[in-house]
């Protein structure tokens, strides 16, 4: 596709590669972004989807040995960059053209805003929009979201799905001709994705361009105008039906399969357990009754901001409760082991095998475990790369395999599917697996419930944030299904 007289952006890449690699990441690429369009860019983990959302929002190259071969036309302009040549931009310019939503929505949010509301308020301010102004557009935003509860919080303290809303949100308020998503549908409940598609919609009814990358189709892709395949870095034009094959999951009851016995035992307990935050106007969780038995799934859902990833965090003992007990023999023993939401929240070494091995002692059968681990999770022909050079499936692995290598007796989740492509969830769920079939159990959180389905025993349903004694469930409460 070339550019047409009026895409409000066209890009015709010839490649791009970056410094030190020993071959182009993308070619031979074309696109012409009309207003109001949706381009969607299905590819798996490392197939180059977020370097082309990068180009696109004028990130790449970075000027210090990128080679990119590219036109680029934009708000009227003709930007060319040849290797060794390449276009200084203004970046706040471009920005104010194509707004990008990164695959980790951290890295958009400034951590510097107190609260969420100024942080909404932050690109406003920088394009100038009267005080008034702005306070009329971040209500009726927050109004169509329903994320009044939200604009006081501290932006740090936010849960991964909240984060993600919260930085759409910003996106959407300043107002890019081109949104650039990358996965921006990842962590979200059912309920806050319903808000985020249709304000989508209503921004492409405005003449928004939008571009979606994804792994695979979900309820945005659906009436897409162009839907492209990447594979080995160049674009290739797919059907635009939606498959029904990849229809957005409905929620169903966890599979059918034996649970452990109430005489199994006991890995993990919360009993009575309330957990807040420091400044926090309550607690995050209250009332938390849960057993994890030795050779079980047990899955924790509910709506972002509900509490899942504070559980984790208390039976890490990353946090103590305020209230109640969290107990069990793995607990008791220091055999539990959780993989955070985030990735780059535990990896910090400058190869695979250095962060494997962090903490280990020199010798004994946890570091003779490592080759071992790293063949489970296909990451051993990447022992010696560094963890930020590797695709995100692949860096959601290393994290992964951070944790099995000390053989925890609990394994905790975070949502553990997120970024991860099809032969990552393959190993997933046999790393679960063997966890169970050695006498373990898994207690994760996600909000991907055909995963949930296929590997929990238990489901409990966190209950939404109400004020206690306002209901039959306190806040924090689970339910089991």
């Amino acid at each position: 596709m070339s550019a047409g007289r009026n895409a409000v952006l066209g890009l015709e890449l010839a490649r791009f590669r970056y410094a030190g690699a020993c071959r182009d990441t993308l070619s031979r690429i074309s696109l012409s972004l009309a207003p109001g369009s949706l381009t969607v860019v299905l590819g798996d983990s490392g197939s180059g989807k977020s370097t082309l959302g990068a180009v696109l929002a004028g990130m790449l190259p970075r000027h210090d040995g990128d080679a990119l071969d590219a036109t680029l036309h934009l708000a009227g302009q003709e930007i060319r960059h040849r290797p060794g040549a390449a276009v200084r931009i203004d970046p706040v310019g471009w920005a104010r053209q194509v707004g990008l939503l990164p695959q980790d929505a951290r890295h958009f949010l400034s951590g510097v805003r107190a609260t969420v509301a100024e942080e909404l308020a932050l690109g406003l301010e920088n394009a100038g929009v009267p005080r008034a102004q702005m306070r009329r557009r971040i209500a009726a935003l927050a109004d169509r979201l329903e994320l009044h509860e939200l604009l006081q919080r501290d932006p740090a303290k936010l849960s991964g799905g909240q984060e993600r809303l919260v930085a759409l949100t910003a996106l959407a308020l300043d107002a890019p001709a081109v949104l650039v998503l990358d996965e921006p549908l990842a962590g979200l409940d059912s309920a806050a994705a319903a808000r985020i598609c249709e304000l989508l919609d209503r921004l492409r009814g405005g003449g928004t361009a939008l571009v979606l990358l994804a792994r695979a189709q979900d309820r945005l892709a659906a009436g897409a105008d162009t839907v492209l395949a990447l594979r080995e870095g160049s674009c290739h034009a797919m059907d635009t039906a939606l498959p029904a094959s990849a229809a957005p999951v409905a929620p169903v009851a966890p599979a059918a399969r034996r649970a452990p016995g109430a005489e199994t035992e006991l890995l993990l307990g919360f009993s009575g357990v309330g957990i807040g935050y420091p400044g926090s106007a309550g607690p995050v969780v209250q009332g938390l009754d849960l057993k994890v038995r030795a050779g079980e799934c047990v899955g924790l859902a509910g709506p972002n901001g509900s509490g899942k990833t504070t559980v984790l965090k208390a039976a890490a003992g990353l946090l103590r409760p305020g209230a109640g007990q969290v107990h069990g023999s793995s607990l008791a023993a220091g055999t539990v082991g959780l993989l955070l939401q985030n990735p780059s929240d535990q990896l910090f070494e400058r190869t695979v095998a250095r962060e494997v091995a962090f903490g280990l002692p020199k010798r004994g059968p946890a570091v003779a475990r490592i080759p071992a681990v790293l063949a489970s999770l296909g990451l051993d022909g990447h022992a010696q790369a560094h963890p930020y050079e590797l695709p995100a499936s692949a860096r959601r692995l290393v994290a992964l395999a951070t944790v099995l290598v000390r053989e925890p007796g609990v394994l905790l989740l975070d949502e553990p599917t997120e970024a991860l492509d099809a032969d990552g969830l393959a190993r997933l769920h046999a790393a679960l697996a063997a966890v169970l079939a050695r006498g373990g159990a898994v207690l994760l959180a996600t909000h991907d419930e055909a995963f949930m389905a296929a590997t929990a025993h238990r489901v409990h349903r966190m209950g939404p944030a109400v004020p206690a004694g306002t209901g039959p469930v306190a806040p924090g409460r689970v339910g089991e299904l």
